[in-house]
């Protein structure tokens, strides 16, 4: 991506995102996202295919920035660097709450942000398990391990988005909610990679 398309790219994203916290995506045109960006039609199309798809881009895009440090190879304390990463995941939801509450929500439709927003804890904990960083005790006999590690993640990236839709419908802080989630996850699942640090 050269220069130009890179600046369009996140004017496009600060546009959707400041028009999705004010009324639903799937009330968004390709019109208004690019007058509020100030491109062409033309230019939306280069990046998505519609108002939805490019809010899902531009919230990726903040979450992978999220985690890019986390998978880099030179990080020695993976439990720390797991929880860091997770209190500013939470964060990021928290900054776009209206946006995530809309897009979590039952009836979100074409907006959804469930399968985004799982498919970005799959993807942290797969690369953690390849760089075996984290490892999923968990025998079934006749399960090939490596399908038993890949259901756990998948487990554990749907109940991690739960979590956050219950957190976003309810009162707790963020480290309350962290003292939640910690307790909540299963005992084959390294919990202290996520534990609020004490004090």
């Amino acid at each position: 991506m050269d220069a130009r398309q890179r600046r369009s790219q996140e004017r496009l994203h600060a546009a959707v995102l400041r028009l999705a916290a004010e009324r639903p995506v799937a009330d968004l045109s390709v019109t208004a996202v690019a007058t509020e960006a100030g491109v062409h039609r033309s230019t939306f199309y280069e990046h998505a295919t519609s108002p939805a798809d490019l809010l899902r881009a531009a919230l990726v895009a903040e979450l992978d920035l999220l985690r890019a440090g986390l998978l880099s190879d030179d990080t020695a304390d993976v439990p720390r660097a797991v929880r860091e990463v997770t209190v500013d995941v939470l964060r990021h939801v928290q900054r776009h709450a209206v946006i995530y509450r809309r897009g979590l929500g039952a009836g979100s439709g074409s907006g959804s942000l469930h399968a985004m927003l799982s498919e970005h804890f799959r993807g942290t904990s797969r690369r953690l398990l390849e760089l075996a960083r984290l490892r999923v005790d968990v025998t079934v006999p006749a399960v090939p391990d490596e399908v038993v590690a890949d259901l756990a993640v998948r487990f554990i990236a749907d109940g991690t988005v739960g979590v956050i839709e219950g957190w976003l419908d309810g009162g707790l802080s963020l480290d309350q909610l962290l003292e939640a989630y910690a307790a909540l996850l299963p005992a084959w699942w390294p919990s202290h990679m996520v534990e609020a640090p004490a004090g």
